[in-house]
């Protein structure tokens, strides 16, 4: 169940390499939609809101009762969803109340909104030491079984 966890913390990095993708993507489309609803960015809302959580979700459930991980590999596997909610419940709304609308920001607003991209870099970090994690774990259990059957 270990190499188990090692596949979920590779798509939970992937995803996270992904959003990086399908944000620049969707920050560059031209010319622009008039429908955010169809816009290339959609993706990254999407894949942000909806998916990488449910895979970290996944992920965090298999470390932790399945594959027995420690705390510390548990914490980096729910990491993505605390920062999905910080995105969500803190950045987000306080953009609103420095101004932000869906058609236009203000400079306060803008300087919020930067800290998307370091919540993003943040959760890069911890998708990275999640997967270095599962594999020591999955490789100390390798280790274990070696000797445990000498």
């Amino acid at each position: 169940m270990r190499k188990v966890l090692v596949v979920f913390t590779v798509i939970q990095l992937a995803l996270v390499v992904l959003q990086f993708y399908l944000a620049t993507y969707g920050a560059f489309e031209t010319p622009e939609p008039a429908d955010p609803e169809t816009a290339a960015i959609g993706w990254h809302v999407m894949n942000g809101f909806m998916v990488i959580p449910a895979v970290s979700l996944i992920a965090t459930i298999v470390a932790g009762a399945v594959a027995r991980a420690p705390g510390r590999l548990i914490g980096l596997c729910v990491a993505p969803i605390v920062l999905v909610a910080i995105q969500m419940f803190v950045l987000f709304p306080l953009a609103e109340l420095a101004g932000a609308t869906m058609e236009r920001t203000t400079p306060g607003s803008l300087y919020v909104l930067g800290f998307h991209a370091i919540v993003g870099v943040l959760m890069l970090g911890a998708a990275i030491s999640a997967w270095r994690g599962a594999q020591a774990h999955a490789r100390n259990a390798a280790g274990y079984q070696a000797t445990e059957t000498v």
